[in-house]
């Protein structure tokens, strides 16, 4: 049991830091812009961290297959552990953007303190 819930709060850490990057940094802005171009529904899927996450746990759930419940019927069981899993990966998602709007915060402000002092 501990080897399956260590399993599934590593789909989710993973699925987080992936869902993360590819929604919100520079890196991946360009990927983000061609497909909005070409789906609606696709490109919002990759500016959601949340709805990449989803993604992306069922992707590790389907490489990886922890069951943490055991009701005797397998796609329940799968359903329900990838849910959890999906809990995890967004609470460690919403700890993650906390950071990551505090560095970018920090960073305008660096950035328009050195505008001033130049400006003088």
């Amino acid at each position: 049991m501990i080897a399956t819930l260590t399993t599934c709060l590593m789909i989710a850490l993973a699925a987080s830091s992936i869902s993360i990057t590819v929604t919100q940094t520079e890196l991946f802005a360009s990927f983000r812009e061609w497909t909005a171009k070409k789906n609606a529904l696709v490109g919002h899927l990759f500016q959601c961290f949340y709805c990449l996450s989803h993604w992306v746990v069922f992707g590790g759930m389907a490489v990886y297959r922890p069951a943490l419940l055991n009701s005797g019927f397998a796609l329940v069981d799968w359903v329900m552990t990838a849910f959890i899993t999906i809990t995890f990966a967004t609470l460690i998602s919403g700890l993650m953007f906390k950071v990551f709007q505090a560095a970018i915060g920090m960073h305008v402000m660096k950035h328009e303190a050195q505008k001033t002092l130049q400006a003088k």
